[in-house]
């Protein structure tokens, strides 16, 4: 190899590299679908391009939680917990614009992981300020008091901008008075993706779009438990369960 090519070379692999940054700093929407190699082998599961990014969005949130405790474990500086911040805020910003076409309801996941991730940079800032000015227990129960209400309060208000008691599924089966319907990743309602047997309704078919109301249960989150209507819409199983015309 000579000389020129071997300068080629690494002239591409610059380029190349200058490029991703870019586009990992400023991103723009793909119009192609996401790949999930590796996470698909770790998961295992047959799931939607909807269900993998919020996979994703919860594992780099757990990611950096454990990091940040870490680094307080370790007595690091704010300027530490100020870098992984930026690190991490620039790939949620990547991983939420870039694939904005694929998840079911974009905004409640972008505003949800935006304000937590927030309140969390806040919440290990305000720990480090309380590890060096307290002068006694009462200054650490103050500050877990004041962390425990911004949590809730923040938990308050994404229920009542984008909280809702009901979601969307598809019908893949029917079985007598029992229908099997599949659930998509739902942040707004609560609920977990997954099959859910519910009562059958009139006007029911394999493929049907179904508006389902969920009901809170401890420890389990929402779990849908009726269908209050049914949408003229035929899906194909897992796809999108965007409803058009509702016949009840």
């Amino acid at each position: 190899m000579s000389v020129e090519d071997v300068l080629y070379g690494i002239g591409e692999s610059v380029d190349s590299g200058i490029r991703k940054l870019i586009d990992f700093i400023d991103p723009s929407p793909s119009e192609e679908p996401p790949s999930f190699r590796y996470l698909g082998r770790l998961v295992k599961k047959r799931f939607t391009a909807h269900e993998y990014l919020s996979l994703k969005l919860q594992l780099a949130f757990l990611s950096y939680l454990v990091l940040n405790l870490i680094l307080l474990f370790i007595r690091a500086g704010p300027l530490w917990l100020g870098g992984v911040a930026v690190v991490y805020f620039l790939y949620l910003r990547y991983t939420l614009v870039r694939n904005r076409e694929f998840f079911v309801e974009h905004e409640p996941y972008r505003f949800f992981y935006y304000a937590i991730s927030l309140i969390s940079f806040a919440v290990f800032l305000g720990y480090l300020a309380v590890r060096r000015t307290a002068t006694s227990i009462y200054y650490y129960y103050a500050y877990l008091l004041a962390a425990f209400a911004a949590v809730m309060a923040f938990r308050w208000y994404f229920k009542q901008r984008y909280g809702r008691d009901y979601t969307y599924g598809v019908v893949e089966e029917i079985k007598g008075n029992v229908v099997r319907v599949f659930v998509h990743d739902d942040i707004a309602a609560n609920v977990k993706p997954g099959h859910y047997w519910v009562d059958a309704v009139e006007d029911l078919e394999v493929g049907r779009v179904v508006k389902l109301i969920v009901e809170d249960k401890k420890l389990r989150g929402a779990v849908p438990v009726r269908i209050i209507e049914v949408y003229l819409t035929d899906q194909s199983s897992q796809s999108s369960t965007e409803p058009k015309n509702a016949t009840e």
